[in-house]
C-alpha cells in the first residue's frame, strides 16, 4: 500500500537530515490534523443545533476545541497513524 521513501529515486536522501525527534513531532502533528478533520466532520450537525446556535463564535470555539482535543489524542497515542508513519519514514 505505502511504498518506502527510499524506493522513490526522486525522494531518496531527502529525509536524511531530519532528527528523530523532529520526525516524531511531524508524525504526531499529522495524526492530530487527521483527527481534527474527523472530529470536525462528526461535530458539524451538533454545532448547528448546539447550545450557542450557528454563530461564528460558536464555530470558532468548536473548531478550537476540536483542534486541542485532536492534539491531546495524538500525543496520548492516538489511533496509531503517527506511529505507523514514523516507522515507515525513519528507515
Amino acid at each position: 500500500m505505502l511504498e518506502k521513501i527510499g524506493s522513490n529515486p526522486l525522494l531518496a536522501g531527502v529525509h536524511k537530515n531530519v532528527s528523530r525527534a523532529d520526525l516524531e513531532k511531524a508524525c504526531t502533528e499529522f495524526e492530530s490534523i487527521f483527527i481534527t478533520y474527523i472530529l470536525k466532520s462528526m461535530s458539524t450537525p451538533i454545532v448547528e443545533d448546539g447550545l450557542f446556535g450557528k454563530s461564528n463564535e460558536a464555530r470558532i470555539v468548536q473548531s478550537m476545541f476540536d483542534e486541542n482535543l485532536a492534539l491531546g489524542v495524538a500525543k496520548g497515542g492516538g489511533m496509531g497513524l503517527g506511529r505507523m508513519l514514523f516507522r515507515l519514514l525513519k528507515e
